[in-house]
């Protein structure tokens, strides 16, 4: 099954890199496009950054669609109604990268990685066909709601509250657990769409029905690039809802975080660190709410 992940990965990078190419050039036709395209190179450096550092630290369990959401509403970089595609667009390379290289990590059942990828896959399709046919009103509220939720779990997950503390031995899934563990699959693949990251949740879920955390790595790693090369990735593509420039830098700069923190970092205490990312993820939700409040028409007296 590590190979089939590996396979899936690599194949999953190369489509999506073709999908996004294609589509901005098509993009950088039109008017609006060209406008875009010369905004989004104000923020080239920056957005870089922002793509080293977040895909860094995902390798070591923060997750990067916290950081990068953050930082692109901190830095306005990236306008808001395109904060979601541009998560998901530009992160699938990293993502995928990261699937290649820890697919062999620990030796998970095979049908339990296979059924919980396939569902993370199914509710990231479904989800994405709301999300890209949101306004900006829209996408403000549920980037919102996406990021209290986030920075709780981070936090939860930090302080080893509750389910997020638990942790087993088991290297696989059946029956009753299985079939938990896959609907709540589909709900995760579902919201990440709106920013809410899958792994503080999956790592979560699976070790709190049993399986030891080093068999969840390649369920949450595998669940995560798959969902984006395949789910919701070129769902987001092909509307055209994501930033050109902001996309190519987390391709680029993804890539590099993942390959510097997998070939040169051994160890990382990221506790503390968590933390702190956690309240600059909630302070995000509530400027996210603050934008959705300013944006409402206002009443008339």
């Amino acid at each position: 099954m590590a190979i089939v992940l590996k396979v899936l990965a690599a194949v999953g990078l190369l489509l999506n890199a073709v999908l996004v190419f294609r589509k901005i050039s098509q993009l950088r036709k039109t008017e609006n496009g060209a406008e875009k395209w010369e905004e989004g190179k104000k923020h080239i450096i920056y957005n870089t950054i922002v793509g080293i550092a977040a895909n860094f630290l995902d390798v070591f369990g923060i997750g990067s669609y916290a950081t990068t959401s953050a930082a692109f509403k901190l830095g306005k970089s990236v306008r808001d109604g395109d904060v979601p595609g541009t998560l998901t667009v530009g992160d699938t390379f990293p993502m995928c990268i990261e699937a290649f290289l820890f697919a062999s990590l620990a030796g998970v059942d095979g049908l339990t990685l296979g059924v919980l990828i396939a569902a993370a896959v199914i509710g990231a399709f479904l989800g994405s066909t709301l999300v890209t046919k949101l306004n900006i009103q829209g996408v403000r509220l549920m980037m919102g709601v996406g990021m209290l939720i986030l920075g709780i779990m981070m936090a939860l997950r930090a302080l080893a509250v509750g389910p997020f503390g638990l942790t087993g031995d088991g290297l696989s899934l059946s029956g009753g657990r299985l079939v938990i563990a896959a609907v709540v699959m589909v709900i995760l693949g579902i919201l990440m769409n709106i920013g809410v990251g899958l792994y503080a949740p999956c790592m979560a879920l699976c070790c709190g029905l049993g399986m030891s955390v080093t068999a969840t790595l390649p369920v949450v790693m595998g669940a995560s690039a798959l969902l984006m090369a395949y789910g919701n990735g070129p769902q987001f593509i092909k509307a055209g809802k994501f930033d050109m420039v902001a996309v190519l830098t987390q391709m680029a700069g993804g890539a590099a975080g993942v390959l510097i923190a997998y070939f040169f970092v051994k160890s990382l205490d990221v506790k503390i660190l968590t933390v702190v990312i956690a309240a600059v993820v909630l302070l995000t939700a509530v400027m996210f709410f603050r934008d959705y409040k300013n944006g409402k028409p206002r009443r008339r007296s």
